[in-house]
């Protein structure tokens, strides 16, 4: 599809994000991240060489959101990552106090 505000590489950026939605959510959460990162670029590109206010000031939304989302992404994997090192040294006593089974 094409968009006058965007431009004829709107319809790439359209047909892309289609696909975007679907590949980006089976991605590994590290690279999920990534990907948000990298799509906050592009809007932050798309913003610096817009025409006109509102489409700079959709792009830098549009930024601004993936931004986020990569932000938070990152702030849940280093909280998961803490939980599995806090119920790892939690469970390592536990191990050990274990009577020997073999007998």
């Amino acid at each position: 599809m094409f968009s006058p505000e965007l431009g004829s590489g709107a319809r790439n950026l359209q047909g892309k994000d289609q696909a975007v939605g679907k590949s980006v959510d089976a991605l590994p959460p590290p690279e999920r991240a990534q990907r948000y990162r990298e799509l906050a670029d592009a809007a932050f590109l798309k913003a610096k060489h817009a025409n006109g206010d509102e489409l700079r000031a959709e792009c830098l939304r549009l930024a601004t959101g993936w931004h986020a989302m990569a932000l938070e992404l990152d702030a849940n994997l280093r909280h998961l990552t803490q939980l599995e090192a806090s119920r790892d040294r939690l469970l390592e006593p536990a191990k050990e106090t274990e009577p020997d089974q073999r007998l």
